[in-house]
């Protein structure tokens, strides 16, 4: 997750999206007063700042895994403490309502079957832990499985200006760094990548039950919008120019 206030922009960082890779692209560029959490390849390195309150409770906090068993890390008596997943409704409520409404706030998203195999793949393989297989742990710990619109939502309300897609990232976050003004290089970093050393058909991991799963679980990341840009049936109806950009932005 990433405060940036050179460049006026809130990163909410959703799982298996390539976020942690834009991390380590965006935090050189960042300025020394912006928000940088820590992950697992970096919490040594000089790129998080930040994150904690800079007080003694804060530094320990952010050293001692077993102080942070004891210590929720929303207690107000640590804050503001920010990490990696962090929702954006806590965000905003530490930021202030006026930071929030001024900065740009973006993440990206994936399609949940694909994200759900991506992360079953990255904590068997990446993390080595001993995981069942995908059909009986997809089916008896659903509470883990990273379906992030809470991250990004409240409520009904979607939080951020961009919810950009995961599919064509590359673009999208070039994109993104033309219209911040980010200097961004075109070298991106890969983190938790590859994990597989194959390309993975996520469709043959599942089967009618555990795809049904998904989709009970993650409505909220659900979504389709379905356009027949020209009407044969009711007389060759074109669209007025610009219908389809606009429907675009509208469903962004």
């Amino acid at each position: 997750m990433i405060i940036s206030h050179q460049y006026q922009f809130i990163f909410i960082k959703t799982h298996k999206t390539a976020g942690s890779s834009m991390e380590m692209a965006l935090a050189p560029l960042c300025g020394k007063d912006d928000i940088i959490t820590p992950m697992e390849s970096n919490a040594d390195s000089d790129l998080p700042r930040n994150f904690h309150n800079g007080r003694w409770n804060g530094k320990l906090y952010a050293r001692s895994r077993l102080f942070r068993k004891f210590f929720d890390r929303h207690s107000e008596w640590i804050a503001p403490w920010y990490y990696e997943h962090m929702p954006a409704a806590r965000v905003r409520q530490l930021v202030g309502e006026s930071t929030w409404d001024s900065y740009h706030k973006f993440c990206f998203e994936r399609n949940p079957w694909d994200k759900v195999v991506s992360y079953y793949n990255w904590k068997k393989i990446g993390q080595g832990r001993s995981l069942p297989s995908f059909e009986k742990w997809l089916m008896k710990k659903p509470h883990r499985l990273p379906l992030d619109a809470r991250l990004y939502f409240d409520g009904t309300t979607c939080m951020m200006n961009e919810v950009l897609d995961y599919d064509g990232f590359i673009g999208h976050f070039v994109g993104l760094c033309d219209r911040l003004g980010i200097p961004f290089d075109g070298n991106m970093p890969r983190e938790k990548t590859n994990i597989t050393n194959h390309k993975v058909d996520y469709k043959s991991y599942y089967n009618d039950a555990t795809k049904a799963k998904v989709a009970e679980l993650g409505a909220d990341n659900v979504a389709a919008f379905i356009m027949e840009l020209v009407q044969g049936s009711g007389g060759v109806i074109v669209p007025p120019e610009g219908y389809a950009k606009a429907m675009q932005d509208t469903c962004r």
